[in-house]
């Protein structure tokens, strides 16, 4: 019985120690285009664990869908694929931007407000759970906060 208990105990542990080695910084959504059906996410994701992660899945405040994307180049062309799930190796920083990674946003349940913050929950296969905010930011200025970021 103690064993279980102190197994218990180091798992919860381990899982809250991981929890913290997991960040998810520079998060924005950009407010919907008036009649347009899905906007953006970009963010940074670190894991600075000794473990490898798989994302599987994001939920934002107000959307009703979220989908993780990339772009990829097949036989000379650029196109848009969703991914089940993406792998984040220990140590190793995911950078969601425009033209590479990236959240698509679907269904908003109200119109997203320019400086406003919603709540987001990143979902890993390993059944670890990270919550973090997103700041709603407007459609130009996410378009010039990435040519600035881009030439930093």
């Amino acid at each position: 019985m103690l064993k279980r208990y102190l197994f218990l105990v180091i798992s919860l542990f381990s899982f809250s120690l991981a929890a913290n080695q997991v960040v998810v910084s520079d998060f924005t959504v950009r407010e919907f285009i008036p009649g347009a059906p899905s906007s953006v996410g970009y963010f940074q994701l670190a894991n600075h664990s000794d473990k490898n992660l798989a994302l599987s899945s994001v939920s934002i405040e107000q959307l009703g869908r979220v989908e993780i994307h990339n772009h990829i180049q097949k036989n000379g062309m650029m196109s848009m694929v969703k991914l089940d799930k993406l792998a984040i190796d220990a140590h190793s920083t995911k950078v969601f931007q425009s033209g590479g990674l990236h959240l698509m946003l679907f269904s908003p349940e109200a119109k997203l407000i320019k400086g406003e913050t919603l709540n987001a929950q990143f979902n890993f296969v390993s059944g670890l759970t990270i919550n973090a905010k997103a700041t709603i930011v407007g459609i130009n200025e996410s378009i010039e906060n990435e040519h600035q970021h881009h030439h930093h």
